[in-house]
């Protein structure tokens, strides 16, 4: 691995950009990032690593730096597999915060500078940031504009319940390092290298503990749509995730019942959905329904909700399918109604 360094002077957060063969993307990404940060040098570092990319990565990345001598960039000699290049960004931050943006995702206008007034202001464990999802992503004025960031300040619980299974969403998330440090003890952040959900090696800890979470309701990322991440996700959400959440905080505890109840009631069965419906070849054909009645099969809702909509035929699954998403979009604008303690002017 090679690197140059960085010369910025003890900056607050620290923008993680892991990147394979994806040079359009990154240079669209990097530019961004250019035009946001002037002005922000002295709070905002930026780290490219890129994973042993054989397009045009490296000529991107060193125009770059030309344009923007405080990025630090690192090439790894051969390719690590997408966790073991966000590990390798997350053991060279120095930084307070860090926050890791895929290469074909963005940050909208304005963005990063009201995120690093919010963090000043709230001194959060975690963040969570919504997204926006469109294809292509052209340029970050795209979307829904940002204004003032509607950001709440939540305990660990309601900050779970809010976030769930998005916090899987590695663009979304600025992580707090130093509470990482403390919280972690013997663990290593390479927990989970080889699921798929490595970052929750470094999430799902800080969730343990009584600290201030900050969910901001605002579409600050644009994120690729329809982009599978190039695993199979049925065993990822449907299997790995709730094995994960079980290792971090045991099984059926309280958090454990929170987040793999609310991934089976909000996000499953719209997966299992797409996966039946979608055009032939959009989805991997996974068989992981032996192991997800292993992991899930003692939780009512696997067995009237799951089951019916991935085993029953087709025009029987419809009803359920339909009475699932009117549920899920009254839940939806019941959150959104509910809200949380509001920080005016936190950015």
């Amino acid at each position: 691995m090679t690197a140059t360094t960085p010369t910025t002077a003890s900056p607050l957060l620290t923008i993680i950009v892991p990147t394979y063969n994806r040079a359009d993307n990154l240079a669209l990404l990097l530019e961004t990032l250019r035009v946001e940060l002037a002005g922000l040098q002295e709070d905002v570092t930026v780290l490219v690593s890129d994973n042993a990319s054989t397009d045009a990565t490296p000529e991107v990345v060193a125009a770059a730096r030309a344009a923007h001598p405080a990025l630090l960039a690192q090439r790894h000699e051969r390719n690590l597999g997408p966790d073991g290049n966000f590990c390798a960004c997350v053991e060279h931050v120095s930084t307070r915060y860090f926050w890791i943006i895929g290469d074909d995702d963005l940050p909208k206008r304005g963005v990063i500078a009201k995120v690093v007034q919010l963090l000043r202001r709230t001194s959060p464990a975690l963040v969570y940031l919504q997204s926006e999802w469109v294809n292509p992503i052209v340029g970050s004025e795209q979307g829904e504009p940002v204004g003032t960031l509607d950001a709440g300040v939540m305990d660990a619980e309601a900050f779970a319940r809010r976030v769930n299974v998005w916090f899987t969403f590695i663009s979304g998330v600025v992580v707090d390092r130093s509470l990482l440090v403390q919280e972690l003890g013997p663990q290593s952040i390479r927990r989970f290298t080889g699921t798929s959900l490595v970052q929750l090696g470094w999430i799902l800890p800080l969730l343990s503990h009584h600290h201030r979470f900050v969910f901001v309701s605002n579409r600050c990322v644009l994120a690729t749509k329809d982009n599978t991440g190039g695993y199979p996700l049925m065993t990822v959400f449907g299997v790995r995730f709730a094995r994960i959440v079980n290792d971090v905080f045991g099984r059926d505890s309280h958090f454990a019942r929170l987040l793999i109840g609310g991934n089976i009631l909000h996000y499953l069965p719209g997966l299992i959905w797409g996966a039946r419906t979608a055009p032939s070849g959009r989805h991997d054909q996974e068989d992981v329904w032996p192991a997800m009645r292993a992991e899930l099969g003692h939780r009512p809702l696997f067995w009237l909700l799951l089951m019916p909509l991935g085993r029953f035929p087709l025009w029987l699954a419809q009803p359920f399918y339909q009475t699932w998403r009117v549920f899920h979009r009254l839940h939806r604008d019941w959150a959104r109604l509910r809200g949380v303690k509001s920080l005016k002017g936190a950015a």
